[in-house]
């Protein structure tokens, strides 16, 4: 038998997202931690890690610190790890400037070992073997080749690693960057599908009658007030492939604060307050310039009822500056 532990999306960097108030460097640090116990007691021959190990593109704006003690941590992790490469893992999402990356430091290193386009993979015991290809973030416009020729081999089990979004339904998200569909993956070589990128937690799904997965449970970290965020309890997967039983696929929830813990949850009622108040001065206008055709634009915000001072300030003083470049 052979296992192996996935997880993605770590996002690792030295400042919190304004939605946080814990320790965010540490926290992500403790999941990576959490994830080498499971490997441990899985004993799995490897951890693969979908992408976006660090969140903040700029390699300055990685402290020295920080990358130290992502090499230190998997140093001593009980298995290899491989890593595909994600948009956040490179400056500008371009993979030519990984080598100046973070990522890119660790590969070189050896403590992460390169899983995308020709760096593959391979396990292999007891008469079962597994081959690893990563495909990693490429431009919102995916390259279907690089699909396509990813072919089986003597392998007894295909696994591909992609930093790409995928959904039951696919598409393109708001229209720029492609969305792969669970469909067209099932008659891909592959038999099992491991995304990164896309941080919602949709599942593990069977794709076809032959035992084929895809596994797309979302990202370790948690940056976004979002319902989903807030809510969604990380998790990652221990696959096991075996020669008689096939693929067993185990998520594996991890250990997490509460959410009034860690996230700033007052502010996310200050920013619904904030919407909320736009949403309805603007309702309130619209009402008075229908009501009324004498008052001018400025008399109508002066008016408006129900409106935070603040707001109609903020919005007086945006008219007044436009009359007064209209006038000049």
């Amino acid at each position: 038998m052979i296992t192996l532990v996935w997880r993605t999306d770590a996002h690792l960097a030295d400042q919190a997202p304004q939605s946080r108030k814990d320790d965010w460097r540490e926290t992500v640090l403790g999941k990576l931690r959490q994830v080498g116990g499971i490997a441990q007691a899985a004993k799995a021959d490897a951890v693969l890690d979908g992408g976006d190990l660090f969140h903040v593109k700029t390699p300055s704006r990685n402290t020295h610190e920080t990358v130290g003690l992502m090499a230190d941590l998997h140093a001593g992790y009980p298995c290899p790890t491989y890593g595909c490469v994600g948009n956040h893992d490179v400056k500008y999402g371009d993979l030519r400037f990984l080598d100046e990356s973070p990522l890119g430091t660790l590969f070189k290193a050896g403590v992460i070992h390169r899983l995308y386009d020709q760096h593959e993979a391979w396990f292999e015991r007891d008469g079962v073997s597994v081959r690893v290809v990563g495909i990693p973030y490429h431009g919102s416009q995916y390259d279907q080749n690089r699909l396509s020729r990813i072919v089986r081999g003597k392998e007894t089990y295909l696994v591909v690693v992609a930093h790409l979004l995928a959904s039951p339904l696919g598409g393109s998200l708001f229209e720029k960057e492609d969305i792969l569909r669970y469909a067209d993956l099932a008659n891909h070589d592959a038999d099992v599908w491991l995304f990164g990128h896309y941080h919602k937690d949709q599942g593990i799904q069977r794709i076809s009658a032959k035992g084929k997965f895809v596994v797309n449970v979302g990202s370790l970290s948690r940056g976004a007030l979002s319902e989903d965020d807030v809510k969604r309890t990380p998790q990652a997967v221990i696959l096991r492939f075996t020669a008689r039983h096939g693929v067993q696929v185990e998520p594996v929830p991890l250990t997490v604060e509460p959410p009034d813990q860690v996230f700033d949850l007052e502010g996310r009622v200050r920013q619904e307050s904030r919407q909320l108040s736009v949403e309805q001065f603007v309702d309130n206008l619209r009402a008075a310039l229908v009501e009324t055709e004498k008052a001018t634009l400025l008399e109508d915000v002066q008016k408006l009822p129900n409106i935070p001072d603040r707001v109609r300030e903020r919005a007086i003083l945006y008219l007044e500056e436009t009359a007064e470049a209209t006038d000049g």
